[in-house]
């Protein structure tokens, strides 16, 4: 044990700073998938956007390791939201002193690559088996990313300004509408289509429509992302190393996550 010790010390690295972040990251996604399970449901709309955060927290993990063994491959990456990458830090986007335009532009950002996520996690099969399953997870990583490379470069040159600034806000403001809908189902679920037609037309497209249901889980995703990222924050975690030292952390980080995301997804 004193040899690991003297090891890790040996690296020049901050071992409490990064096991705080990954304490945080872990306790968040637990807090939320066990929410999902036992107060909404097995296979709850809020279970599917945990899966979805874990699966960008994969991107992110990766990105860095990639970074940290001097593999080429930033041709093949979009800017990933919420977070930027000076030579050996990732810094966390700060929600407290960022221009509200910027902020928009990140949500929207986040957004779009949840949506992507989430849409090819339900397209590719659940696998036959635990090896199966983690194949096709993996595949969901890769070809998320690869995605959000070419949404992100036609939004970029097509997209109005306009649209950037405001899409996360309407997005978020009809979710939060549709939710408190939701909540109220039981009573008034009869109700909203004698009575309110608009409402229950737009709770079939955010809550039945399968376009709909893929914007809900990405905005829960963004939100529940956008919320770690602010905890992080709060908690003095502000940037995380991407230096060779660091592996030793985020390998076994990303070995937990890897089974997280097998209990989030056949257990929860």
């Amino acid at each position: 044990m004193e040899a690991i010790t003297q090891y890790l010390n040996s690296l020049n690295l901050d071992l409490p700073y990064l096991l705080k972040a990954g304490g945080i990251l872990l306790l968040g996604i637990i807090i939320f998938g066990s929410l999902g399970r036992f107060v909404f449901g097995k296979k709850s709309v809020l279970n599917v956007a945990v899966s979805s955060t874990i699966a960008i927290i994969f991107i992110y993990i990766i990105t860095m390791i990639l970074r940290i063994t001097g593999v080429e491959f930033q041709q093949f990456l979009a800017p990933l939201p919420l977070v930027s990458f000076t030579n050996d830090s990732l810094i966390l986007f700060d929600f407290s002193g960022a221009d509200y335009t910027l902020i928009c532009s990140e949500l929207l950002s986040m957004i779009m690559l949840a949506f992507l996520v989430n849409l090819l996690d339900r397209w590719l099969p659940r696998g036959k088996n635990v090896f199966t399953w983690f194949l096709f997870r993996c595949l969901t990583v890769v070809l998320a990313t690869l995605a959000h490379l070419i949404v992100y470069g036609i939004i970029n040159r097509y997209l109005p300004d306009g649209i950037v600034t405001y899409a996360p806000v309407v997005l978020l403001a009809i979710l939060a509408l549709m939710l408190l809908t939701g909540a109220l189902k039981l009573v008034v679920g009869v109700a909203l289509t004698t009575v309110n037609p608009l409402i229950a037309a737009l709770y079939t497209f955010f809550f039945a429509n399968v376009v709909g249901k893929q914007v809900t889980r990405a905005v829960l995703t963004t939100g529940i992302m956008a919320l770690l990222i602010f905890v992080l924050q709060y908690a003095g975690v502000a940037a995380l190393a991407v230096t060779s030292g660091a592996l030793v952390v985020y390998i076994p980080f990303l070995i937990i996550m890897l089974v997280l995301w097998y209990i989030v997804n056949k257990v929860l």
